[in-house]
């Protein structure tokens, strides 16, 4: 399809909006008003430059409040109609966007406005130049698509068209369905904007809350997939107004967008068939399941990471052929230590087994996701390497016996080394920034097809903490992506968790504190809450609290979890156990243990 962009959708200039979109491959742009009322350009020029970037102007927008207007006033509109027709026909647009009449004194009448938008019409259609008519969300009397289509059949002039915009749908509670019967010839534009769901004013959420497809919550392939399979054949473009954007670097946003209508056009493939089918590009599929594999520490010279596996119950399991990394094992949880120089301790990346690995890689670059620079020695295992918005590495690998299965790059050490049997890695959390988090969103989303959950957030002493976890639907992947909103003071980013799964979490608690492992220890009235909350076995209740773990039920299922004092890098781990089916992270202790983890940093 044809892909384009508002140049609202940036910050910056006009002249840095184009010449952003033009770098991140768009076909067509949107030019807004207000950014060419704000630039030297004549709108001549500004067609020049978008012709000299390989971009067509595809819409001019918005022309507001042009119907259910008081006839007492409606020369005045079609004088202002007439001025913006003239910047249109400059700029070479041949498409301008009407909005639905917002104003509290909008008149109530359709007739009225029907006959006020064919005046538009026939005005429009002597500068060659086609109106799409958009019904916004909090538009007075016309808010939902419906009713915009109805004021167009009503108008009955050829050059007033449908304006469809997934936002102002969605946001209304109008699905695909919605377009059922509309021919596609009579849209005249498509715009699509993904969001959070939130629960307030409708214009608020929409003037900042807006984000690309794949970044929120919102079906916007579904009203996508109704307007192309009704045989729409126009441009598909992005109108984002976001805080976030507003901020951004534009060439950073730009690319952003291209992903995410990559990413829409991937969703449709599987909705569309026939003709209609043959209109998007289908990237590479998602992994056919996605599991943890392993996760990767910095360790230079000096770290404390080699103490701490042992603590854990950790073994060296294998060393890297050519390069110095070293393999360690508890169980099912595998640990690869980096001891190549680097300016400190960290949880920097981690693999994945996501087959098949060749797929996933080429999946990213469709994508736009750039590719980890990474040597490769002969004969090793081809791991391709793929880095997220926040700057975390990932790493994938075919499944286990496989020729690039990641433990053929290791010599076998210590084989029959004893350790406690741990099932593997249960989740990561990730810290991002907030202007970071629905990109990073996006990235788990749309390469490994990860489901996210609902927000949540907490209050720590330092201030708020958000948490958005993600989950693959077919293997035991599980991310947390964490925002702290705290104020003053630098943000930490990157794996700020690493929670470890075992059959039997007293038994490993046991184990790690008799080799020096220091666990963070809940206070009294924890346990206190825990027997008001439960009514526990007054037996279980001395065990958690002997052994300092959370405890969490749900569903007849139980969660016992502890965790260390937060370690060098920045980072704590978690040991759990899930009992009966338990499903989730124990959300309830979070501000427990975040009390306490920050009190041992003080």
């Amino acid at each position: 399809m044809h892909r384009g962009i508002a140049t609202v959708s940036l910050s910056g200039i006009l002249e840095e909006k184009l010449e952003a979109i033009a770098a991140a491959g768009f076909d067509g742009v949107e030019i807004f008003d207000n950014d060419l009322v704000a630039s030297p350009l004549p709108p001549q020029e500004v067609a020049h430059r978008c012709a000299d970037l390989g971009l067509t102007i595809d819409l001019f927008q918005p022309l507001r409040d042009v119907e259910g207007v008081d006839p007492a006033r409606f020369p005045a509109v079609l004088h202002r109609v007439r001025r913006k027709l003239e910047v249109a026909t400059a700029l070479g647009a041949r498409t301008m966007l009407a909005c639905s009449n917002a104003l509290p004194d909008a008149v109530d009448d359709p007739d009225l406005s029907a006959e006020q938008l064919h005046a538009v019409g026939e005005l429009a259609a002597s500068f060659g130049v086609t109106v799409a008519y958009e019904a916004l969300a909090w538009g007075q009397h016309v808010n939902r698509v419906g009713e915009a289509w109805a004021a167009v059949v009503r108008a009955g002039h050829p050059a007033i068209t449908l304006a469809v915009d997934t936002f102002h749908m969605l946001a209304r509670g109008d699905d695909g369905s919605a377009l059922a019967g509309i021919p596609g010839d009579r849209i005249g534009f498509l715009q699509v904007a993904d969001a959070p769901l939130l629960d307030m004013n409708v214009l608020e959420w929409s003037r900042h809350f807006r984000c690309f497809p794949g970044q929120g919550a919102l079906d916007v392939a579904g009203v996508v997939a109704a307007a192309v399979a009704a045989g729409y054949r126009g441009p598909l473009s992005l109108e984002i107004f976001s805080d976030v954007v507003r901020e951004a670097d534009p060439f950073v946003t730009a690319r952003d967008g291209m992903r995410s209508l990559v990413f829409l056009e991937d969703q449709l493939g599987a909705r569309l068939a026939g003709s209609a089918r043959e209109q998007v590009a289908v990237a590479p599929p998602v992994p056919r399941r996605t599991d943890i594999a392993f996760v990767e520490l910095t360790a230079p010279t000096g770290s404390a990471y080699p103490e701490l596996l042992s603590g854990l119950g950790f073994h060296v399991a294998g060393r890297h052929r050519s390069k110095p990394v070293v393999w360690w094992r508890n169980g099912g949880a595998h640990v690869v230590l980096n001891e190549a120089p680097a300016p400190c301790p960290a949880a920097t990346a981690f693999g994945l087994i996501a087959p098949p690995a060749a797929d996933v890689a080429d999946r990213a670059a469709a994508l736009l996701w750039p590719a980890v620079d990474k040597t490769r020695g002969d004969g090793e295992a081809d791991l391709p390497g793929i880095t997220s918005p926040s700057g975390l590495h990932v790493f994938v690998s075919a499944e286990p016996g496989e020729s690039d299965d990641w433990r053929t790059d290791f010599v076998a050490a210590d084989a029959g080394a004893p350790d406690d049997g741990w099932l593997g890695v249960d989740h990561i959390d990730v810290a991002v920034s907030a202007d970071q988090l629905n990109e990073e969103l996006s990235f788990f989303r749309t390469l490994f097809g990860l489901h996210p959950a609902s927000s949540e957030e907490y209050i720590r002493p330092e201030g708020r903490l958000r948490i958005r976890a993600l989950r693959a639907e077919k293997g035991d992947l599980r991310i947390a992506l964490t925002v702290s909103d705290s104020g003053g003071g630098s943000q930490q980013h990157g794996i700020t968790q690493l929670a470890f799964a075992t059959s039997d979490v007293v038994d490993a608690v046991r184990r790690m504190r008799s080799r020096g492992v220091e666990l963070l220890s809940p206070p009294d009235n924890y346990y206190a809450d825990l027997d008001a909350r439960f009514a526990l076995d007054p037996g279980l209740l001395a065990l958690l609290r002997q052994h300092d773990l959370l405890y969490d039920r749900h569903d007849r299922g139980e969660l016992l979890h502890a965790y260390t004092v937060p370690v060098e890098g920045g980072f704590q781990v978690e040991i759990l156990e899930r009992r009966g089916g338990y499903d989730g992270y124990g959300s309830a202790n979070t501000h427990v243990w975040l009390v306490s983890a920050s009190t041992r940093r003080r």
